[in-house]
């Protein structure tokens, strides 16, 4: 029996093939309480049980605050915390960031296809990963909401679309937390790949948003998303601006696809 097409190889997503890749998938991401839900997800998920098994996923030995594996950075230490959580800046500005994949290149040519193209089966993709993620790592969390790291005017017109608010939409509606705009980019920063070095990314990010107005409980616990976790400046400089609004009793978490 077939259930659709693959969106990573265009291939025809045979489920008898499929099953077994989602139950042993379902096993690695989740305990027993958490399995039926992620088993369902997986088997849902618009992949073919080849494309499934590749999914380059982050393996349980993880930085405590930003969620890298530690396959890709093997001095984790005694507290939890990769060489750069220990020696970064603002490090309880967000109390943490997970992601769900590793950022391999087969993974930035399909990003790419949906940053740029808008492809809505990539969207729902997408946003099932996330809320694979969520279910992985932040099940019990409660959060207040959800928010979105904004795009700049410019570019939004440029781009027609802002992808991370896709993304949101199918996330709230799978985990039923409900999306709220929180910020606006007050400042058109050049892309983050193009910026040479950590010190430079973190300068280009400084006041880089502002509050929108939107009314919030002081202690809310809010959940920001965005695709990509690479430093970790742009998700902060939101995470700041945030706090600055809400008072430090807000505890700020982020999410993205790929670290």
């Amino acid at each position: 029996m077939t259930s659709g097409v693959c969106v990573r190889c265009g291939g025809r997503i045979l489920a008898f093939q499929k099953e077994s890749v989602a139950r042993e998938k379902a096993r690695q991401l989740s305990e027993q309480a958490g399995y039926p839900v992620t088993y369902r997800m997986l088997k849902g998920i618009m992949l073919c049980g080849a494309c499934l098994d590749a999914l380059p996923l982050i393996g349980h030995d993880i930085c405590q605050r930003c969620g890298r594996d530690r396959e890709l950075q093997a001095s984790i230490g005694n507290e939890g915390l990769c060489r750069d959580c220990v020696h970064g800046e603002d490090g309880q500005i967000l109390v943490a960031n997970r992601s769900l994949l590793r950022y391999e290149k087969g993974e930035r040519d399909l990003l790419g296809l949906f940053k740029y193209r808008g492809d809505e089966r990539l969207a729902s993709f997408y946003g099932t990963l996330l809320a694979i993620t969520v279910q992985r790592y932040y099940r019990s969390m409660g959060f207040t909401c959800i928010t979105t790291v904004p795009l700049h005017p410019q570019r939004l017109r440029e781009r027609g679309f802002n992808q991370v608010d896709l993304l949101a939409r199918h996330l709230g509606a799978a985990i039923k937390i409900p999306v709220k705009s929180l910020l606006l980019r007050a400042k058109d920063t050049p892309k983050l790949s193009k910026q040479k070095g950590r010190t430079a990314r973190h300068e280009s990010m400084r006041e880089a948003f502002v509050w929108d107005g939107q009314e919030m409980p002081a202690a809310a616990k809010i959940l920001l998303l965005d695709d990509i976790y690479t430093t970790g400046s742009t998700l902060r400089s939101c995470a700041r601006t945030i706090r600055e609004y809400l008072g430090p009793s807000c505890d700020m978490y982020s999410l993205t696809i790929y670290r």
